[in-house]
């Protein structure tokens, strides 16, 4: 075989152009393999408890939590932050090529066996998780250039309209909220809840029962009775 081309050299050059001319023409036309995912997954635990200090944090909430989150599969560590703000943040981090939807599956049936023993104000504003990264990969604001609106007023338009829209973008993991709806805020004057004779939790308890959303139901609806404007039979 070589001698056959060493004698025919015009005919060796012909098909060396062939082959390189293949090869240009299939050459943007080869599949490229992935890069390894370096970076290990994580998930993310938010947790508020408003008015407690971090250590009373550590003791009520995260302390449960951490305890149950040993058993986690694939798990290498956890790392838990707490503020004076009453919230707290539990970054967990699994083995590099764990599945993030099965490793936050499997953290948020962890956490179900210990919501209950979590305090009520806790449960109340919900445990959040996520599997998405601590970092922050882009920053907005919003603004009134006419001055209309002030911060509390785009907080609250943002929380109702803008954030959902943002966690539905294909890639997006995570999207914090500085800021919150509008809230009515209750300031007690202790020296007259004491001259009353009551305490916080009979004023938590007469909002909550003010508050409450009953259903109506509608006019003609069974059972009917004599006197709504339908006959009774």
């Amino acid at each position: 075989m070589p001698n056959f081309f060493i004698h025919r050299p015009v005919f060796a050059w012909v098909v060396a152009l062939f082959i390189i001319l293949l090869g240009l023409i299939a050459l943007p036309r080869l599949p490229i393999a992935r890069y390894p995912s370096v970076a290990p997954p994580t998930v993310s635990i938010d947790a508020s408890f408003p008015g407690a200090s971090p250590q009373t944090m550590n003791d009520s909430v995260l302390g449960l939590i951490e305890r149950e989150l040993s058993g986690v599969k694939n798990l290498l560590y956890f790392e838990s932050v707490a503020d004076a703000s009453g919230t707290a943040q539990i970054t967990i981090t699994f083995k590099p090529g764990t599945d993030p939807e099965l490793a936050q599956v499997d953290v948020q049936n962890r956490l179900r066996a210990v919501e209950s023993r979590l305090p009520q104000a806790v449960r109340q504003n919900g445990l959040t998780v996520e599997s998405a990264s601590s970092g922050f990969l882009m920053m907005g604001s919003l603004r009134s250039n006419d001055g209309r609106f002030d911060e509390t007023a785009l907080s609250d338009y943002l929380a109702r309209n803008i954030v959902e829209e943002l966690r539905r973008i294909d890639g997006v993991g995570r999207v914090q909220l500085f800021g919150a709806e509008q809230a009515l805020r209750v300031w007690v004057d202790p020296s007259q809840l004491i001259a009353f004779g009551l305490t916080m939790n009979d004023l938590s308890s007469a909002i909550a029962q003010q508050n409450a959303q009953i259903a109506p139901g509608r006019v003609g609806a069974a059972p009917i009775v004599a006197g709504n404007g339908s006959p009774c039979r």
